[in-house]
């Protein structure tokens, strides 16, 4: 019997005896979950294109909204560490409420905002609601997929991360450019999806039997110690990827505004999902070859991002910025689906949601360190030399991981 039967098995022991007459079929049910993640994680980056139209209104600087968005980051690193086992013993289903209604009050507090105070609490609940969401979301999907379809929860797991993150950005930017009053109507859309969110997962069974009461106390990393070498390659992927996104994610769009001279809110908002959708297309494109070819392949992406993205920054040159982001977009799509599947193939069954809470805590620290310092540096010396500083910091750990990978790699053909 394989490691994976043997994970299925243990978690077909997790499962409910018996489930509720309103629970959808598990094959439904499964992409009932996905819908309900992709939802969630599309909350995360609606503010992306709004920050411009804040700091227009309030007047705060750069410097604030690189906090704006490292709090939301140290939010989600910290649930994870005090909650990355909470779905493990709790339930499934329990964690899951509690993130929609975190996103729910976080919504909330953006439509009700009267200064940039508000923005930040806003990004602070919204971190709880993702860290709660994105261990437990995987740790379910991995649970009610198929035995015969072992690789599908990590490929849809990240799909629709991808999506989600990347549809966030393309909505409130087109809300931004086209609707009035953006920075409150979107929001307001947003909670009816919410709602709709809500009704979905009561359709979802629970696959946990054994509940005990939740601890929410630091319980180690969940570091498996089978393949530790191999789960730290991936963390160290997962942590470059995220720091691409996170880049991106809240300071392409003053990069776009500043730099590049694109003003448009929905051009700023299509710039991300661009990269997010290109990197959720790799993910499907590549989901049938082994998680460490595609990490390999990722991680040599990411250097060629990099490069088209310095460049375009030096010249000012629009076409290039655009084909760096593609690059980018294949990258994170690589990287995120082949670390992604090696950590969940390493996960033990009992422990799944701490491990994969412990990988997103490395892809969660990719979206603070690169982009504070981004934003710190930019402040001391010019736009260019900040990102051109990190971006030989990330071709450094890129590198790191893919000796590690080729190592990997090489020693499993041979």
């Amino acid at each position: 019997m394989t490691s994976t039967q043997v994970a299925r098995r243990i978690a077909g022991e997790q499962a409910p005896t018996g489930r509720a007459a309103s629970a959808a079929p598990g094959r439904i049910a499964f992409w009932l979950l996905a819908l309900v993640l992709t939802i969630t994680m599309l909350g995360t980056t609606l503010p992306t294109p709004l920050y411009v139209i804040y700091q227009g209104r309030w007047h705060f600087s750069a410097a604030i909204v690189t906090v704006t968005f490292a709090v939301y980051a140290v939010a989600v690193i910290a649930t994870l560490l005090l909650a990355g086992r909470s779905s493990d013993q709790a339930g499934r289903k329990p964690v899951l409420a509690v993130a929609l209604g975190a996103s729910a009050i976080s919504t909330v507090v953006f439509i009700l905002a009267p200064d940039v105070g508000a923005l930040i609490a806003a990004r602070i609940v919204s971190g709880l609601s993702a860290g709660l969401m994105t261990g437990t979301a995987t740790a379910m999907l991995t649970e009610l997929a198929p035995a015969s379809a072992g690789r599908r929860a990590s490929l849809v797991a990240t799909a629709a991360n991808m999506t989600g993150l990347g549809l966030g950005p393309l909505v409130a930017g087109l809300f931004a450019q086209y609707a009035p009053d953006p920075t409150t109507l979107v929001f307001e859309a947003y909670l009816a999806v919410l709602a709709a969110a809500g009704l979905i997962l009561l359709l979802v069974p629970e696959t946990v039997r054994r509940r005990t009461r939740p601890a929410l106390r630091f319980a180690g990393l969940g570091v498996p110690e089978r393949g530790r070498g191999e789960f730290i390659a991936a963390g160290v992927a997962g942590f470059a990827a995220f720091a691409l996104l996170g880049l991106f994610s809240s300071l392409v769009p003053g990069f776009l505004a500043g730099q590049l001279h694109q003003g448009s809110h929905a051009i700023q908002g299509a710039v991300v999902f661009l990269l997010l959708a290109v990197a959720a297309v790799t993910q499907v494109a590549v989901s049938r070859f082994r998680s460490g070819p595609v990490v390999l392949a990722g991680l040599g992406a990411f250097l060629i991002a990099l490069g088209l993205i310095v460049a375009a920054l030096a010249q000012s040159a629009m076409g290039l910025f655009l084909a760096g982001t593609v690059a980018g977009g294949v990258a994170t799509g690589a990287i995120f689906l082949g670390s992604l599947a090696t950590v969940n193939r390493l996960a033990p069954a009992q422990r799944r949601g701490q491990t994969l809470s412990a990988f997103f805590v490395a892809c969660y620290a990719g979206l603070i360190i690169p982009v504070v310092g981004v934003g710190v540096l930019s402040q001391l010396t010019a736009t260019f030399t900040a990102v051109l500083t990190f971006s030989i910091l990330l071709a450094v750990l890129c590198l790191y991981s893919i000796a590690r990978f080729a190592h990997g790699t090489a020693a499993e053909l041979s």
